[in-house]
């Protein structure tokens, strides 16, 4: 029986203070002045909408609809309307679907992906004025008739512009990112992991204690015993002070000046002046952390821990969405967030696919994967694909060595070592150390993309802690290519296909016959990876390629294509794995979590290791569309994400 599409848009009470602006979607969604004022139905696309209003009305509309045949359908801003039908309404359709996800891959770099933007490129009606309606900052007690009227035409407006946009994106999105959409809005509104608020707490109290000591040493290091009484005497809160001092940029330079210290200093991108070199992202500033005063080690971690409160603000809202969700964390992932490549991101500010992994050396931050715990009776299993990206780029420019070795060996084969032995270090890979294997590791991941030696240099630090001269980073990089002659020819492939595609030619790209170039962009065997509006401009006397549009735009190069390639196919590679396990498991274990190479499940304790042997079976299977790509995963059981991994 064909789903019957049940287009549905919420809503709600809204003002200055209260709105989606102000907080995350899911704390919205489940506050309690978040009062639902209206929704707008309608079903199939022969259907009026019609707006109903008040909680108890809606419920009543929603009863006479048959949810089990259903494919709800909305223009979600993170999920929104989804999370009210789920958690307000406890309503599960058969299939969940979001018109704005399936216009991210066509239209974020152009239209735009809004209701307004992309009704007005179909020609549909104008979308209407919220504001008009007279109802910011008024409950549903408040509306006058006139006020109701013009909410009921707003909202059936949206309603309306939604189906028509689903109407003719419909025939243009694959059915397996169809349900690729309603299994990440699934991870959202079905959440299954526990949440342990308590572990939270103590890692909050942790690192509060842990940024407040160091700014206690520091005060102990540059303020004498009565410099810091006499503060006391006076009122003044020392630590709040040093705060002060470490915040500002003109401050801090100061104390570093007076410690004795050449600022380190950089070319402003507005002025073109040189500026101090003081963010947390400035190589030269993170360099000062190994200076030989103890005093500069010290005042520079602290204003790195005063610049970010990353960590602790993601404790703290882990431990907010639990309590609203009866202690459920939510997964919120954003279907095709990365909109060139397709894979998920992170949204709601939550970050959950850039969870801090638990290592040897217990960390505060491990309590965030610790927290996520399978319910009594249940276990966590985790699988991911082994060095999926370093297996395509090797197989896509078909790399002799590396096809031979994952052919033969596609569980053990080690390009770190054998990269390490046979150009880096010239001996037996069985002599390779673990420092040698590391710097071995950095150059496959950092190098693959046609970084050069001054960006490797950086990434082989912050990547592998492997500190390097310039002289010996720039020796790195032309081994690398050496090495890899197909890959360096790949780029040039890759960079030759930009005027294939300005000039809407079709041409094979990759040696095995994978991507071709056509007008939209590079034509995969899972889609397409689009570069709309492809044009050279002139950046200091060069010309570059630059696609999209205003915010969205971006400059695009050879080692850009080639990351671009790879990461898309490795996308498609999991993303059919976890539609097999979905079709495979059913309702009983959905999938919980998605982390671009992994899929993590909550099963009961009985079926853990059944189902870990089912999803790693199908992960070590070649891509029916890629037979001669081996792959291999590794997986685990736990009672945590974090014991997991």
């Amino acid at each position: 029986m064909a789903l019957t599409p049940v287009f549905y848009d919420f809503e709600t009470f809204w003002s200055v203070a209260h709105s989606l602006s102000k907080m995350s979607g899911i704390e919205y969604v489940m506050h309690p002045d978040t009062e639902i004022i209206s929704c707008s139905i309608q079903e199939g696309f022969n259907d009026t909408p019609v707006t109903y209003f008040g909680y108890d009305d809606i419920a009543d509309a929603f009863a006479h609809i048959d949810w089990d045949n259903a494919w709800a359908i909305a223009h979600n801003n993170s999920e929104f309307d989804a999370m009210i039908l789920a958690w307000r309404f406890h309503i599960k359709p058969k299939m969940w679907g979001c018109t704005l996800a399936m216009a991210r891959p066509a239209f974020t770099k152009t239209t735009g992906v809004s209701l307004k933007a992309l009704g007005k490129h179909f020609g549909l009606k104008p979308k209407g004025d919220l504001e008009a309606t007279n109802t910011k900052g008024k409950n549903l007690k408040d509306f006058s008739d006139d006020e109701r009227e013009a909410m009921a035409d707003y909202n059936d407006d949206d309603t309306i512009i939604c189906a028509g946009i689903f109407r003719r994106l419909l025939p243009t999105i694959p059915k397996e990112e169809l349900r690729l959409i309603d299994l990440t809005i699934r991870m959202l509104v079905d959440p299954q992991f526990d949440v342990n608020t308590e572990l939270l707490g103590r890692g909050l109290k942790a690192e509060r204690g842990r940024k407040k000591k160091v700014l206690q040493d520091l005060v102990d290091l540059l303020l004498p015993v009565e410099d810091q009484v006499r503060q006391k005497l006076e009122g003044v809160d020392t630590l709040v002070w040093l705060q002060g001092e470490l915040k500002s940029a003109p401050k801090f330079r100061k104390m570093l000046e007076s410690l004795k210290v050449e600022v380190p200093m950089k070319e402003s991108p507005n002025t073109g002046r040189m500026i101090p070199a003081l963010a947390k992202n400035d190589q030269q500033f993170l360099a000062l952390k190994d200076h030989p005063n103890e005093y500069v080690v010290a005042a520079v971690e602290a204003r790195l821990d005063t610049q970010s409160s990353i960590l602790e603000t993601r404790m703290d809202r882990f431990i907010k969405v639990a309590n609203m969700c009866d202690g459920k964390m939510p997964i919120a992932l954003r279907y095709y967030g990365a909109d060139t490549t397709g894979r998920f991101s992170g949204t709601m500010k939550l970050n959950q696919q850039n969870l801090t992994r638990v290592g040897p050396v217990p960390k505060i931050s491990d309590v965030l994967r610790k927290s996520l715990r399978a319910p009594k009776g249940y276990k966590v299993v985790v699988a991911d694909l082994s060095g999926i990206e370093l297996r395509v780029n090797m197989f896509l420019w078909q790399v002799p060595y590396a096809v031979k070795l994952f052919t033969e060996h596609p569980d053990s084969a080690d390009l770190y070592r054998y990269f390490a032995a046979n150009d880096l270090y010239h001996k037996h890979e069985s002599e390779i150390t673990k420092a040698e294997r590391q710097l071995g590791k950095v150059s496959h991941l950092g190098l693959g993309f046609g970084a050069g030696h001054v960006t490797f240099r950086d990434v082989a630090k912050v990547m592998g802690g492997v500190e390097l001269t310039e002289a010996e980073s720039l020796d790195v990089v032309g081994k690398y290519r050496k090495a890899h002659p197909q890959i360096t020819q790949g780029w040039r492939k890759c960079h030759g296909s930009l005027d294939l595609i300005k000039s809407g030619l079709r041409a094979d790209i990759d040696p095995c016959g994978l991507c071709h170039t056509s007008a939209e962009g590079i034509v995969t065997p899972k889609g397409t990876i689009r570069y709309p509006d492809l044009r050279t401009e002139i950046d200091g006397g060069n010309a570059e390629w630059w696609y999209g549009h205003g915010r969205n735009e971006a400059r695009i190069y050879a080692g850009k294509i080639d990351e671009n390639i790879v990461q898309h196919l490795a996308r498609n590679v999991i993303t059919d794995i976890a539609l097999d396990m979905h079709t495979a498991f059913g309702k009983q274990y959905p999938l919980a979590h998605s982390v671009h190479d992994e899929l993590v499940y909550v099963v009961k304790d009985q079926d853990a290791d059944e189902i870990l042997d089912t999803v790693q079976t199908r992960m070590r299977q070649s891509p029916d569309w890629w037979p001669e790509l081996p792959t291999w995963s590794e997986g685990d059981i736990g009672q945590t994400y974090g014991d997991a991994k």
